[in-house]
């Protein structure tokens, strides 16, 4: 259950790059991909994108090129060759924000709309078994497709939901569960198109698929949110036991995220900046293509096919125009926090690292990341980290 524990899941590293449009660098929480049960491919709809194959073009990055997470930093983690107060004014109340306590107070509507976003993690459809497939409806099913007798890559999945009747899978697949019953187990015969661009070697053949039908999906049902169901189901994510528990940590999280946007967006209105330096904008921009690089090579794709996937960016540069305005507003946010960390003196040294990994990271040893990203990186999302809690601890509610 990734998706619940990214509601209120604490930050690493590697959520800087992905946040690097965001004032609070260490905002974010990081994602666990999950694996899909069905086999890499594509057999039965013809409009999937296929899997890379071994012989698919590599580029640098997913050869395995290190990555310099780390360019474009000094070794304060500041950026290099920039003095942020020399473009930046700072209001003079920064390091004592004033906040009006009805600005950021946390409603019962608040709590509830996050505890539906919770339940609906774990909102599973009813399990209809004692009627037939109709005609246009989710069912949950298994397959296994061969051709003359011989299993194919791609050709098997399991607990799949697939809509009856529709042409999300090659021919009319789906149209022949229709009738069928929930247990039941039939061949499926089709025929898979001519050209079939996500194999060639599938095109024009007849493919029988055995398949089960494992139940058709009605109504949702919603777990209630009692003491029982957060004990169960949310002290592994986390450590709540009861109802208390839960709103009382979700309404602090909740209260904690007011504040910073109220801090930041005065922060935003009342600083003064003559001019953004090419070289900030030039640090977000190897950010946003580092982690694009990163990520492509996570996949074991190239960058270029990363980007298709993507909405059908044509290359890096292309990304960084559509990227332009998130940019400027990146770097004018990075150069803040910067102004903020030169004006209080902030210099993350070796007990202020391993202070941030021992308490927000749960970890004695910070080698690993260390040597992933550069120290540069490390005291630069360190000196973020720190300069909003400046920001946040020394704001004034009133």
């Amino acid at each position: 259950m990734n998706q619940v524990k990214n509601i209120f899941c604490k930050n690493i590293l590697c959520a800087v790059l992905v946040l690097a449009l965001c004032a609070g660098l260490l905002a974010g929480c990081s994602s666990d991909a999950s694996a899909s049960t069905s086999d890499s491919a594509s057999v039965p709809d013809s409009t999937s994108v296929s899997a890379p194959t071994d012989d698919a073009p590599q580029d640098d990055a997913q050869a395995g090129e290190i990555i310099d997470f780390s360019a474009g930093l000094d070794e304060k983690g500041f950026i290099a060759g920039v003095t942020a107060l020399d473009y930046v004014t700072l209001p003079e109340d920064y390091a004592a924000i004033p906040v009006p306590a009805d600005e950021i107070a946390v409603s019962d509507e608040d709590i509830q709309e996050q505890i539906d976003g919770i339940l609906a993690q774990f909102t599973e459809p009813e399990q209809i078994t004692d009627r037939a497939v109709e005609d246009n409806e989710y069912v949950n099913i298994d397959y296994s497709g061969s051709i003359d007798g011989v299993k194919f890559d791609g050709g098997t999945a399991s607990d799949q939901r697939v809509l009856s009747g529709s042409n999300e899978f090659i021919d009319d697949f789906l149209t022949q569960i229709i009738g069928h019953m929930p247990g039941e187990t039939f061949d499926v015969v089709v025929s898979f198109p001519d050209p079939y661009k996500n194999n060639p070697d599938l095109a024009g053949k007849e493919a029988v698929f055995e398949v089960t039908i494992n139940y058709i999906e009605g109504e949702d049902i919603v777990p209630e949110f009692d003491d029982a169901f957060v004990s169960e189901s949310l002290s592994y994510y986390f450590g709540w036991e009861t109802v208390g528990d839960a709103r009382a940590e979700i309404e602090q999280t909740l209260y904690d995220d007011n504040l910073f946007n109220f801090v930041w967006a005065y922060m935003l209105e009342n600083t003064q900046i003559t001019e953004v330096p090419q070289a900030a904008t030039d640090f977000i921009s190897t950010m946003l293509l580092n982690q694009l690089r990163s990520d492509a090579q996570m996949y074991g794709i190239t960058t270029e096919v990363y980007l298709q996937m993507m909405g059908g960016i044509q290359d890096e540069e292309s990304f960084l125009a559509l990227q332009a305005e998130s940019i400027e507003e990146s770097a004018r946010q990075r150069l803040i926090l910067q102004a903020i960390a030169e004006d209080a003196a902030l210099s993350p040294d070796d007990d202020a690292i391993a202070a941030y990994f021992r308490e927000e990271m749960d970890t004695e040893d910070y080698s690993e990341y260390e040597e992933m990203y550069g120290r540069p990186y490390l005291c630069m999302a360190i000196l973020s980290d720190h300069a909003n809690n400046l920001l946040v601890e020394n704001a004034v509610i009133e």
